[in-house]
Protein backbone atom coordinates (compact mmCIF):
# COMPACT_ATOMS: atom_id res chain seq x y z
CA UNK A 1 0.00 0.00 0.00
CA UNK A 2 1.40 3.42 -0.94
CA UNK A 3 2.11 5.69 1.83
CA UNK A 4 0.55 9.39 0.60
CA UNK A 5 2.73 12.69 2.15
CA UNK A 6 0.46 14.08 4.85
CA UNK A 7 1.14 17.72 3.17
CA UNK A 8 -0.23 16.87 -0.20
CA UNK A 9 -3.18 15.20 1.20
CA UNK A 10 -4.22 18.58 2.34
CA UNK A 11 -4.27 19.45 -1.19
CA UNK A 12 -6.55 17.41 -1.97
CA UNK A 13 -9.43 18.66 0.62
CA UNK A 14 -11.89 21.67 -0.66
CA UNK A 15 -14.33 23.20 1.80
CA UNK A 16 -17.70 23.24 0.52
CA UNK A 17 -21.01 25.49 0.81
CA UNK A 18 -23.71 25.95 -1.13
CA UNK A 19 -24.91 29.81 -2.69
CA UNK A 20 -23.52 32.40 -3.62
CA UNK A 21 -21.11 34.96 -0.95
CA UNK A 22 -18.57 37.37 -1.37
CA UNK A 23 -15.55 39.01 0.61
CA UNK A 24 -18.18 41.78 1.97
CA UNK A 25 -19.60 39.09 4.10
CA UNK A 26 -16.58 38.33 5.63
CA UNK A 27 -15.28 40.95 8.72
CA UNK A 28 -11.65 41.07 8.61
CA UNK A 29 -9.12 42.32 11.70
CA UNK A 30 -7.44 45.13 9.04
CA UNK A 31 -4.18 44.43 8.29
CA UNK A 32 -1.54 42.60 6.63
CA UNK A 33 -1.24 38.77 7.18
CA UNK A 34 1.28 36.02 6.49
CA UNK A 35 0.20 32.53 4.95
CA UNK A 36 2.19 29.38 4.67
CA UNK A 37 1.32 26.35 2.38
CA UNK A 38 2.62 23.43 0.71
CA UNK A 39 3.12 23.60 -3.06
CA UNK A 40 4.55 21.08 -5.59
CA UNK A 41 8.40 21.82 -4.73
CA UNK A 42 8.28 23.57 -1.27
CA UNK A 43 6.57 25.99 0.73
CA UNK A 44 4.65 28.91 -0.70
CA UNK A 45 4.57 31.88 1.36
CA UNK A 46 2.34 34.97 0.89
CA UNK A 47 1.28 38.24 2.37
CA UNK A 48 -2.31 39.03 2.31
CA UNK A 49 -3.12 42.55 3.09
CA UNK A 50 -6.87 43.16 3.99
CA UNK A 51 -9.31 46.25 5.50
CA UNK A 52 -12.62 45.92 7.15
CA UNK A 53 -14.18 43.44 4.34
CA UNK A 54 -11.87 43.67 1.57
CA UNK A 55 -8.92 41.82 0.24
CA UNK A 56 -6.73 44.49 -1.14
CA UNK A 57 -3.52 42.81 -2.03
CA UNK A 58 -2.16 39.40 -2.06
CA UNK A 59 1.71 39.40 -2.55
CA UNK A 60 4.23 36.13 -3.29
CA UNK A 61 7.04 36.16 -0.57
CA UNK A 62 8.61 33.29 -1.87
CA UNK A 63 7.95 29.86 -2.84
CA UNK A 64 10.54 26.75 -4.44
CA UNK A 65 8.18 26.19 -7.82
CA UNK A 66 9.82 25.38 -10.52
CA UNK A 67 10.34 28.28 -12.71
CA UNK A 68 8.06 28.68 -15.95
CA UNK A 69 5.99 25.87 -13.88
CA UNK A 70 4.98 28.48 -11.30
CA UNK A 71 4.54 31.62 -13.46
CA UNK A 72 0.90 31.74 -14.57
CA UNK A 73 -0.20 30.30 -10.98
CA UNK A 74 1.77 33.08 -9.61
CA UNK A 75 1.02 35.57 -11.96
CA UNK A 76 -3.25 35.18 -12.15
CA UNK A 77 -4.57 33.83 -9.02
CA UNK A 78 -3.77 36.85 -7.05
CA UNK A 79 -4.96 38.46 -9.21
CA UNK A 80 -8.27 36.07 -9.03
CA UNK A 81 -8.90 36.27 -5.61
CA UNK A 82 -8.16 40.04 -5.36
CA UNK A 83 -10.53 40.59 -8.74
CA UNK A 84 -13.33 38.08 -7.50
CA UNK A 85 -12.96 39.03 -3.76
CA UNK A 86 -13.03 34.58 -2.98
CA UNK A 87 -10.74 32.04 -2.14
CA UNK A 88 -12.82 29.85 -4.77
CA UNK A 89 -10.98 30.48 -7.67
CA UNK A 90 -9.83 27.81 -10.62
CA UNK A 91 -6.45 25.88 -10.07
CA UNK A 92 -4.41 26.68 -13.46
CA UNK A 93 -4.58 23.53 -15.41
CA UNK A 94 -0.91 22.33 -15.57
CA UNK A 95 0.40 23.05 -12.49
CA UNK A 96 -2.32 22.11 -10.19
CA UNK A 97 -0.51 21.57 -6.91
CA UNK A 98 1.65 25.05 -7.27
CA UNK A 99 -2.12 26.82 -7.86
CA UNK A 100 -3.32 24.79 -4.59
CA UNK A 101 -0.59 25.46 -2.69
CA UNK A 102 -1.31 29.46 -3.24
CA UNK A 103 -4.67 29.06 -2.92
CA UNK A 104 -4.01 27.35 0.34
CA UNK A 105 -1.67 29.83 1.62
CA UNK A 106 -3.85 32.35 1.19
CA UNK A 107 -6.34 30.43 3.07
CA UNK A 108 -3.79 30.23 5.66
CA UNK A 109 -3.59 33.76 5.95
CA UNK A 110 -7.35 35.09 5.81
CA UNK A 111 -7.38 32.16 8.57
CA UNK A 112 -5.36 34.89 10.34
CA UNK A 113 -7.52 37.74 9.64
CA UNK A 114 -11.39 36.76 10.42
CA UNK A 115 -12.98 34.01 12.40
CA UNK A 116 -14.68 33.10 9.63
CA UNK A 117 -13.91 33.07 5.75
CA UNK A 118 -16.23 30.14 4.86
CA UNK A 119 -17.95 32.96 2.69
CA UNK A 120 -14.41 33.33 0.78
CA UNK A 121 -14.84 29.48 0.16
CA UNK A 122 -17.84 29.74 -2.50
CA UNK A 123 -17.44 30.88 -6.05
CA UNK A 124 -19.45 34.38 -6.96
CA UNK A 125 -21.49 34.06 -9.76
CA UNK A 126 -19.77 34.88 -12.99
CA UNK A 127 -21.59 36.51 -16.51
CA UNK A 128 -21.24 34.41 -19.14
CA UNK A 129 -19.41 35.76 -22.01
CA UNK A 130 -22.28 36.04 -24.68
CA UNK A 131 -20.34 36.16 -27.74
CA UNK A 132 -19.55 33.13 -29.41
CA UNK A 133 -16.06 32.95 -31.26
CA UNK A 134 -15.63 33.37 -34.78
CA UNK A 135 -13.61 30.75 -37.40
CA UNK A 136 -11.08 32.27 -38.60
CA UNK A 137 -7.84 31.29 -40.79
CA UNK A 138 -4.23 30.98 -40.46
CA UNK A 139 -1.03 29.20 -42.35
CA UNK A 140 0.06 26.87 -40.03
CA UNK A 141 -2.13 25.67 -36.37
CA UNK A 142 -0.13 23.93 -33.60
CA UNK A 143 -2.07 21.91 -31.75
CA UNK A 144 -0.15 21.79 -28.15
CA UNK A 145 2.44 23.90 -26.45
CA UNK A 146 5.14 21.90 -25.17
CA UNK A 147 8.75 21.86 -26.08
CA UNK A 148 7.63 20.50 -30.04
CA UNK A 149 4.78 22.70 -30.14
CA UNK A 150 6.44 25.72 -29.25
CA UNK A 151 9.46 25.33 -31.36
CA UNK A 152 7.68 23.92 -34.20
CA UNK A 153 5.41 27.36 -34.35
CA UNK A 154 9.04 29.20 -33.69
CA UNK A 155 10.42 27.85 -36.66
CA UNK A 156 7.25 27.75 -38.88
CA UNK A 157 6.62 31.58 -38.38
CA UNK A 158 10.47 31.83 -39.02
CA UNK A 159 9.50 30.54 -42.47
CA UNK A 160 7.32 32.81 -43.45
CA UNK A 161 4.37 31.34 -42.32
CA UNK A 162 1.45 32.78 -40.04
CA UNK A 163 0.67 30.67 -37.01
CA UNK A 164 -1.26 29.92 -34.40
CA UNK A 165 -0.91 27.86 -31.43
CA UNK A 166 -4.17 25.82 -29.59
CA UNK A 167 -3.51 24.71 -26.06
CA UNK A 168 -6.13 23.11 -23.90
CA UNK A 169 -4.13 23.83 -20.78
CA UNK A 170 -4.36 27.26 -18.82
CA UNK A 171 -0.61 27.80 -20.00
CA UNK A 172 1.86 27.08 -22.04
CA UNK A 173 4.02 24.07 -21.81
CA UNK A 174 2.01 22.75 -19.13
CA UNK A 175 2.15 18.88 -20.48
CA UNK A 176 5.45 16.85 -19.92
CA UNK A 177 7.92 19.15 -21.15
CA UNK A 178 7.45 20.49 -17.88
CA UNK A 179 8.66 17.42 -15.84
CA UNK A 180 11.81 17.19 -18.04
CA UNK A 181 13.93 17.12 -14.89
CA UNK A 182 17.32 15.40 -16.22
CA UNK A 183 19.63 16.37 -19.70
CA UNK A 184 19.06 17.01 -22.95
CA UNK A 185 21.13 14.72 -25.33
CA UNK A 186 23.44 15.90 -28.26
CA UNK A 187 26.74 15.93 -29.65
CA UNK A 188 28.91 18.93 -31.45
CA UNK A 189 27.66 21.66 -29.21
CA UNK A 190 28.86 24.28 -28.50
CA UNK A 191 29.25 23.87 -24.80
CA UNK A 192 31.24 20.61 -25.52
CA UNK A 193 33.74 22.44 -27.57
CA UNK A 194 34.20 24.96 -24.98
CA UNK A 195 34.98 22.74 -22.27
CA UNK A 196 37.50 21.14 -24.64
CA UNK A 197 35.87 17.99 -24.17
CA UNK A 198 36.87 15.09 -27.17
CA UNK A 199 35.13 12.45 -28.67
CA UNK A 200 31.37 13.94 -28.38
CA UNK A 201 31.18 14.91 -31.62
CA UNK A 202 27.98 14.43 -33.66
CA UNK A 203 28.94 11.62 -35.57
CA UNK A 204 29.84 10.46 -32.38
CA UNK A 205 26.50 10.76 -30.77
CA UNK A 206 24.98 9.28 -34.21
CA UNK A 207 27.08 6.01 -33.47
CA UNK A 208 26.50 5.69 -29.87
CA UNK A 209 22.24 5.64 -30.91
CA UNK A 210 22.81 3.13 -33.64
CA UNK A 211 24.99 1.15 -31.13
CA UNK A 212 22.10 0.84 -28.64
CA UNK A 213 19.76 0.19 -30.60
CA UNK A 214 21.93 -2.87 -32.09
CA UNK A 215 23.29 -4.06 -28.27
CA UNK A 216 19.47 -4.10 -27.20
CA UNK A 217 17.92 -4.84 -30.63
CA UNK A 218 15.40 -2.55 -30.84
CA UNK A 219 13.93 -1.86 -34.37
CA UNK A 220 14.65 1.68 -34.30
CA UNK A 221 14.17 3.87 -37.72
CA UNK A 222 17.61 4.64 -38.26
CA UNK A 223 16.49 7.33 -41.09
CA UNK A 224 14.71 9.83 -38.20
CA UNK A 225 17.06 8.70 -35.19
CA UNK A 226 20.05 9.85 -37.61
CA UNK A 227 18.05 13.12 -38.40
CA UNK A 228 17.68 14.14 -34.79
CA UNK A 229 20.97 13.47 -33.68
CA UNK A 230 22.66 15.39 -36.60
CA UNK A 231 20.64 18.32 -36.23
CA UNK A 232 20.08 18.16 -32.17
CA UNK A 233 23.32 19.78 -31.16
CA UNK A 234 22.66 22.83 -33.38
CA UNK A 235 19.05 22.59 -31.49
CA UNK A 236 20.92 22.71 -28.01
CA UNK A 237 23.67 25.93 -29.74
CA UNK A 238 20.19 27.84 -30.43
CA UNK A 239 18.18 27.30 -27.10
CA UNK A 240 21.36 28.52 -25.19
CA UNK A 241 21.38 31.73 -27.32
CA UNK A 242 17.65 32.20 -26.19
CA UNK A 243 18.64 32.27 -22.81
CA UNK A 244 18.62 28.10 -21.50
CA UNK A 245 21.49 28.25 -19.36
CA UNK A 246 22.99 25.30 -19.89
CA UNK A 247 26.84 25.17 -18.05
CA UNK A 248 27.58 21.21 -17.29
CA UNK A 249 27.91 17.88 -19.37
CA UNK A 250 27.83 14.70 -18.16
CA UNK A 251 29.62 12.87 -20.87
CA UNK A 252 28.11 9.23 -20.29
CA UNK A 253 24.76 10.00 -21.73
CA UNK A 254 25.57 12.90 -23.46
CA UNK A 255 23.69 15.01 -20.84
CA UNK A 256 23.77 19.10 -21.42
CA UNK A 257 22.59 20.20 -17.51
CA UNK A 258 21.44 23.22 -16.14
CA UNK A 259 24.21 24.88 -14.56
CA UNK A 260 22.88 24.59 -11.35
CA UNK A 261 21.55 21.28 -11.68
CA UNK A 262 17.59 22.25 -11.41
CA UNK A 263 15.08 21.07 -14.42
CA UNK A 264 16.18 22.01 -17.79
CA UNK A 265 12.27 21.78 -18.92
CA UNK A 266 11.18 24.70 -17.15
CA UNK A 267 13.95 26.52 -18.55
CA UNK A 268 13.19 25.84 -21.78
CA UNK A 269 9.93 26.17 -22.17
CA UNK A 270 10.17 29.54 -20.44
CA UNK A 271 12.72 30.69 -23.02
CA UNK A 272 10.48 29.32 -25.93
CA UNK A 273 7.63 31.24 -24.41
CA UNK A 274 9.36 34.22 -24.20
CA UNK A 275 10.35 34.05 -27.97
CA UNK A 276 7.01 33.21 -29.04
CA UNK A 277 5.95 36.58 -27.43
CA UNK A 278 8.98 38.56 -28.91
CA UNK A 279 7.63 37.54 -32.34
CA UNK A 280 3.99 37.81 -31.52
CA UNK A 281 3.04 34.35 -32.72
CA UNK A 282 -0.70 34.44 -31.17
CA UNK A 283 -1.54 31.60 -29.30
CA UNK A 284 -5.07 30.50 -27.04
CA UNK A 285 -4.82 28.16 -23.99
CA UNK A 286 -7.85 26.75 -22.64
CA UNK A 287 -8.45 25.85 -26.27
CA UNK A 288 -9.23 22.11 -26.84
CA UNK A 289 -8.75 20.89 -30.60
CA UNK A 290 -11.49 17.93 -31.00
CA UNK A 291 -10.59 17.78 -34.65
CA UNK A 292 -8.61 17.62 -37.29
CA UNK A 293 -10.63 19.04 -40.17
CA UNK A 294 -9.65 17.42 -44.13
CA UNK A 295 -10.26 18.69 -47.47
CA UNK A 296 -10.12 15.77 -49.77
CA UNK A 297 -7.59 14.27 -47.94
CA UNK A 298 -5.44 17.25 -47.05
CA UNK A 299 -5.13 18.30 -43.55
CA UNK A 300 -7.01 21.44 -43.30
CA UNK A 301 -7.18 23.15 -40.22
CA UNK A 302 -8.72 22.28 -36.97
CA UNK A 303 -12.10 22.10 -34.58
CA UNK A 304 -11.85 24.39 -31.37
CA UNK A 305 -13.41 23.84 -28.41
CA UNK A 306 -13.25 26.54 -25.42
CA UNK A 307 -15.81 27.71 -22.12
CA UNK A 308 -17.40 30.16 -24.68
CA UNK A 309 -17.95 27.50 -27.30
CA UNK A 310 -16.89 26.10 -30.46
CA UNK A 311 -15.38 27.62 -33.78
CA UNK A 312 -12.98 26.30 -36.52
CA UNK A 313 -9.36 27.38 -37.40
CA UNK A 314 -9.01 26.56 -41.36
CA UNK A 315 -5.11 26.08 -42.09
CA UNK A 316 -2.91 24.88 -45.05
CA UNK A 317 -1.00 22.89 -42.28
CA UNK A 318 -1.65 21.50 -38.95
CA UNK A 319 1.24 20.29 -36.42
CA UNK A 320 0.10 18.00 -34.09
CA UNK A 321 2.43 17.98 -30.54
CA UNK A 322 -0.22 17.17 -28.29
CA UNK A 323 2.32 14.81 -26.51
CA UNK A 324 2.06 10.84 -25.94
CA UNK A 325 -1.28 9.40 -24.43
CA UNK A 326 -0.06 8.06 -20.76
CA UNK A 327 -2.82 9.40 -18.88
CA UNK A 328 -5.50 7.55 -21.62
CA UNK A 329 -7.36 4.60 -20.02
CA UNK A 330 -8.11 4.00 -23.46
CA UNK A 331 -4.92 3.48 -24.76
CA UNK A 332 -2.87 2.36 -22.32
CA UNK A 333 -5.41 -0.96 -21.85
CA UNK A 334 -4.81 -1.16 -25.29
CA UNK A 335 -1.36 -0.74 -25.05
CA UNK A 336 0.08 -1.53 -21.77
CA UNK A 337 -2.44 -2.72 -19.62
CA UNK A 338 0.19 -4.33 -17.01
CA UNK A 339 0.88 -0.53 -16.25
CA UNK A 340 -2.47 0.76 -15.35
CA UNK A 341 -3.86 2.07 -12.48
CA UNK A 342 -0.29 3.38 -11.57
CA UNK A 343 0.51 6.79 -10.02
CA UNK A 344 1.87 8.88 -12.85
CA UNK A 345 4.40 11.57 -13.14
CA UNK A 346 3.42 12.85 -16.35
CA UNK A 347 1.33 15.33 -17.10
CA UNK A 348 -2.84 14.81 -16.48
CA UNK A 349 -2.78 16.62 -19.83
CA UNK A 350 -1.36 13.41 -22.18
CA UNK A 351 -4.39 11.57 -23.28
CA UNK A 352 -3.75 11.03 -26.83
CA UNK A 353 -6.02 13.27 -28.47
CA UNK A 354 -3.59 14.00 -31.24
CA UNK A 355 -3.36 10.62 -32.07
CA UNK A 356 -6.86 9.78 -31.96
CA UNK A 357 -8.14 13.01 -33.94
CA UNK A 358 -5.25 12.11 -36.72
CA UNK A 359 -6.13 8.47 -37.22
CA UNK A 360 -9.82 9.75 -38.33
CA UNK A 361 -8.18 10.95 -41.30
CA UNK A 362 -6.56 7.81 -41.77
CA UNK A 363 -2.93 8.39 -40.09
CA UNK A 364 -0.90 5.17 -39.45
CA UNK A 365 0.66 4.51 -36.08
CA UNK A 366 3.81 3.08 -34.59
CA UNK A 367 5.91 1.99 -31.22
CA UNK A 368 2.58 2.39 -29.31
CA UNK A 369 3.95 -0.37 -27.14
CA UNK A 370 6.95 1.33 -26.33
CA UNK A 371 6.77 3.19 -22.92
CA UNK A 372 8.55 4.55 -19.83
CA UNK A 373 7.77 3.54 -16.66
CA UNK A 374 9.16 5.22 -13.61
CA UNK A 375 10.99 3.70 -11.00
CA UNK A 376 11.34 6.80 -9.24
CA UNK A 377 8.24 8.35 -8.39
CA UNK A 378 8.00 9.30 -5.26
CA UNK A 379 4.03 9.39 -4.74
CA UNK A 380 2.28 12.29 -3.65
CA UNK A 381 -1.61 10.68 -3.84
CA UNK A 382 -2.45 7.28 -5.40
CA UNK A 383 -3.13 8.81 -8.95
CA UNK A 384 -0.56 11.53 -9.16
CA UNK A 385 3.66 11.53 -8.59
CA UNK A 386 6.75 13.45 -8.39
CA UNK A 387 10.10 11.90 -10.78
CA UNK A 388 13.01 12.12 -8.66
CA UNK A 389 15.24 10.83 -12.16
CA UNK A 390 17.98 13.16 -11.86
CA UNK A 391 19.45 11.18 -8.56
CA UNK A 392 19.70 8.00 -10.83
CA UNK A 393 23.72 8.23 -11.00
CA UNK A 394 23.50 9.07 -6.82
CA UNK A 395 20.75 6.29 -5.47
CA UNK A 396 20.76 3.23 -4.39
CA UNK A 397 17.48 1.30 -4.02
CA UNK A 398 16.81 -0.70 -0.83
CA UNK A 399 13.08 -2.56 -0.40
CA UNK A 400 11.06 -3.13 2.90
CA UNK A 401 12.77 -5.67 3.41
CA UNK A 402 16.49 -3.74 3.84
CA UNK A 403 17.67 -5.35 0.84
CA UNK A 404 19.10 -3.90 -2.76
CA UNK A 405 17.14 -6.23 -5.56
CA UNK A 406 18.63 -4.26 -8.74
CA UNK A 407 21.86 -2.56 -10.88
CA UNK A 408 20.58 0.81 -10.26
CA UNK A 409 22.96 1.95 -13.39
CA UNK A 410 21.32 -0.74 -15.81
CA UNK A 411 20.65 0.98 -19.08
CA UNK A 412 16.80 0.47 -19.10
CA UNK A 413 14.58 2.27 -17.00
CA UNK A 414 11.42 -0.43 -17.63
CA UNK A 415 13.86 -3.23 -16.82
CA UNK A 416 14.58 -1.48 -12.92
CA UNK A 417 10.35 -0.82 -12.65
CA UNK A 418 9.70 -4.58 -13.78
CA UNK A 419 12.65 -5.41 -10.36
CA UNK A 420 10.58 -2.96 -8.03
CA UNK A 421 7.14 -4.38 -8.82
CA UNK A 422 8.47 -7.65 -7.36
CA UNK A 423 9.23 -6.03 -4.52
CA UNK A 424 7.34 -6.06 -0.85
CA UNK A 425 4.22 -3.65 -1.94
CA UNK A 426 6.11 -2.28 -5.01
CA UNK A 427 7.86 -0.02 -3.17
CA UNK A 428 11.72 1.08 -2.00
CA UNK A 429 13.89 3.76 -0.61
CA UNK A 430 15.71 5.42 -2.67
CA UNK A 431 19.03 6.57 -0.52
CA UNK A 432 21.41 9.23 -1.47
CA UNK A 433 23.84 11.29 0.07
CA UNK A 434 24.48 15.39 0.48
CA UNK A 435 26.30 14.89 -2.60
CA UNK A 436 22.84 14.67 -4.92
CA UNK A 437 21.68 17.45 -2.76
CA UNK A 438 25.20 19.86 -3.28
CA UNK A 439 24.32 18.90 -7.38
CA UNK A 440 20.75 19.02 -7.70
CA UNK A 441 18.90 22.26 -6.86
CA UNK A 442 15.96 20.55 -7.52
CA UNK A 443 16.25 17.48 -4.49
CA UNK A 444 16.82 20.38 -2.69
CA UNK A 445 13.26 21.69 -3.12
CA UNK A 446 12.30 18.28 -2.64
CA UNK A 447 13.69 17.81 0.60
CA UNK A 448 12.01 20.99 1.81
CA UNK A 449 8.86 19.62 0.46
CA UNK A 450 9.19 16.78 2.83
CA UNK A 451 9.35 14.38 -0.07
CA UNK A 452 12.98 13.05 1.50
CA UNK A 453 13.73 11.98 5.03
CA UNK A 454 16.98 12.94 6.45
CA UNK A 455 19.70 11.88 9.04
CA UNK A 456 23.21 11.95 9.77
CA UNK A 457 23.83 8.57 10.37
CA UNK A 458 22.51 5.78 8.76
CA UNK A 459 21.26 3.65 11.91
CA UNK A 460 19.26 7.26 12.33
CA UNK A 461 17.91 7.55 8.63
CA UNK A 462 16.75 3.47 9.20
CA UNK A 463 14.94 4.41 12.22
CA UNK A 464 12.75 7.28 10.20
CA UNK A 465 12.23 4.49 7.27
CA UNK A 466 9.44 1.36 7.19
CA UNK A 467 12.14 -1.12 6.61
CA UNK A 468 13.55 -4.00 8.65
CA UNK A 469 16.25 -1.55 10.34
CA UNK A 470 19.18 -4.32 10.79
CA UNK A 471 19.28 -5.55 7.06
CA UNK A 472 19.08 -1.65 5.82
CA UNK A 473 22.22 -0.53 7.80
CA UNK A 474 24.21 -3.28 6.78
CA UNK A 475 23.43 -2.78 3.30
CA UNK A 476 23.90 0.61 2.89
CA UNK A 477 27.14 0.28 4.75
CA UNK A 478 28.22 -2.31 2.48
CA UNK A 479 27.94 0.11 -0.34
CA UNK A 480 29.34 3.04 1.44
CA UNK A 481 32.29 0.64 1.91
CA UNK A 482 32.86 -0.05 -1.42
CA UNK A 483 32.56 3.43 -2.12
CA UNK A 484 35.02 4.43 0.26
CA UNK A 485 37.57 1.81 -0.87
CA UNK A 486 37.41 3.35 -3.97
CA UNK A 487 36.00 0.88 -6.34
CA UNK A 488 34.91 1.72 -9.76
CA UNK A 489 31.60 -0.97 -9.59
CA UNK A 490 29.95 -2.37 -6.08
CA UNK A 491 30.65 -5.34 -5.30
CA UNK A 492 27.10 -6.68 -5.12
CA UNK A 493 25.73 -5.89 -8.07
CA UNK A 494 28.31 -4.22 -10.45
CA UNK A 495 27.03 -0.70 -10.31
CA UNK A 496 29.47 2.05 -11.60
CA UNK A 497 30.10 4.10 -8.97
CA UNK A 498 29.79 7.59 -10.48
CA UNK A 499 29.25 9.36 -7.27
CA UNK A 500 30.71 7.83 -4.28
CA UNK A 501 28.49 7.93 -1.23
CA UNK A 502 30.73 9.13 1.13
CA UNK A 503 29.38 12.35 2.56
CA UNK A 504 26.89 12.49 4.86
CA UNK A 505 23.84 13.80 6.09
CA UNK A 506 22.06 10.77 4.12
CA UNK A 507 18.45 11.32 2.62
CA UNK A 508 16.08 8.72 1.19
CA UNK A 509 12.58 9.10 -0.66
CA UNK A 510 9.74 6.40 -0.42
CA UNK A 511 9.62 5.49 -4.97
CA UNK A 512 7.39 3.26 -6.94
CA UNK A 513 6.96 2.69 -10.48
CA UNK A 514 4.99 5.11 -11.94
CA UNK A 515 3.34 5.50 -15.86
CA UNK A 516 5.45 8.54 -17.14
CA UNK A 517 5.86 8.64 -20.76
CA UNK A 518 4.76 6.92 -24.13
CA UNK A 519 7.43 6.93 -27.25
CA UNK A 520 4.79 5.16 -29.97
CA UNK A 521 2.57 7.57 -32.07
CA UNK A 522 1.67 9.10 -35.45
CA UNK A 523 4.18 7.47 -38.24
CA UNK A 524 6.29 10.41 -40.12
CA UNK A 525 8.99 10.36 -41.90
CA UNK A 526 12.24 12.51 -41.43
CA UNK A 527 10.19 16.00 -42.71
CA UNK A 528 8.10 15.14 -39.56
CA UNK A 529 4.83 14.35 -41.94
CA UNK A 530 2.44 12.07 -41.10
CA UNK A 531 1.90 8.92 -43.18
CA UNK A 532 -1.08 6.83 -43.51
CA UNK A 533 -1.96 3.38 -43.35
CA UNK A 534 0.21 2.52 -46.66
CA UNK A 535 3.06 4.76 -46.26
CA UNK A 536 2.48 7.52 -48.20
CA UNK A 537 2.27 11.17 -47.02
CA UNK A 538 -1.22 12.74 -45.81
CA UNK A 539 -0.81 16.39 -47.01
CA UNK A 540 -0.38 19.28 -44.64
CA UNK A 541 -0.43 16.98 -41.87
CA UNK A 542 2.83 17.17 -39.42
CA UNK A 543 3.74 15.45 -36.03
CA UNK A 544 6.55 16.39 -33.12
CA UNK A 545 7.44 15.10 -30.38
CA UNK A 546 5.77 12.27 -28.29
CA UNK A 547 2.57 12.73 -30.38
CA UNK A 548 4.69 10.45 -33.32
CA UNK A 549 7.71 8.98 -31.11
CA UNK A 550 9.24 9.23 -34.32
CA UNK A 551 9.77 5.70 -34.27
CA UNK A 552 13.02 6.41 -32.44
CA UNK A 553 12.34 4.60 -28.97
CA UNK A 554 13.32 6.70 -26.77
CA UNK A 555 13.26 4.80 -23.11
CA UNK A 556 15.52 2.48 -24.85
CA UNK A 557 18.09 4.43 -27.31
CA UNK A 558 18.67 8.15 -26.34
CA UNK A 559 16.31 10.51 -24.94
CA UNK A 560 12.63 11.52 -25.41
CA UNK A 561 13.54 15.53 -25.48
CA UNK A 562 15.97 16.32 -28.19
CA UNK A 563 13.84 14.19 -30.39
CA UNK A 564 10.86 16.86 -29.46
CA UNK A 565 12.65 20.04 -29.83
CA UNK A 566 14.80 18.93 -33.26
CA UNK A 567 11.62 17.26 -34.77
CA UNK A 568 9.30 20.75 -33.68
CA UNK A 569 11.90 22.66 -35.43
CA UNK A 570 11.66 20.00 -39.14
CA UNK A 571 8.31 20.19 -38.43
CA UNK A 572 7.79 23.48 -38.82
CA UNK A 573 10.50 24.57 -41.21
CA UNK A 574 8.71 22.09 -43.03
CA UNK A 575 5.10 23.46 -42.47
CA UNK A 576 6.00 26.45 -43.89
CA UNK A 577 8.11 25.31 -46.76
CA UNK A 578 4.70 23.09 -48.16
CA UNK A 579 3.62 26.82 -48.46
CA UNK A 580 5.43 28.19 -50.93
Amino acid sequence: MLKIHPKMLALCVCAASFGFASASEVAFNPGTYEGVATGRNGPIKVEVTVDNHKISAVKVISHKESAGLSDAPMEKIPNEIISNQTLKVDNISGATFSSQGLINACKDALSKASKDISPLLVAPAVAKNSQKPKDEKVDVVVIGSGIAGLTSAIAAHEGGAKVLVLEKQGMLGAGDSMNISTGITAGGTKLIKEKGIQGKTTQDYVDLLMKQAKDKNVPINKENVETYARRGGEVIDWLMDLGVPFGRFQEDKYFHIIKDGSAPGPHIIKALSKEVKKDNIPYRLNSKVVEILSDNGRASGVKVSTPDGDYNVLAKAAIVATGGFSASPELLKRYAPEWMNRPTTGAASLTGDGVKMAQKLGAATASMEQIKVNYLCHPLTAKDGVSLTAITPYTILVNKDGKRFVDENHASINFKSKAMMKQPEHIAYAVVDQTAMDNLKLMRNYVEAGYFVKADTIPELAKKLDVNQEQFISTVDKYIADCKAGLKNDKEFNRKIQYPMIKPPYYAALVTPSMQSTYGGLKTNTKAEVLDQKGKVIPGLYAAGAASGHEAYANEVGFAAIIGLTYGKIAGENAAASLK
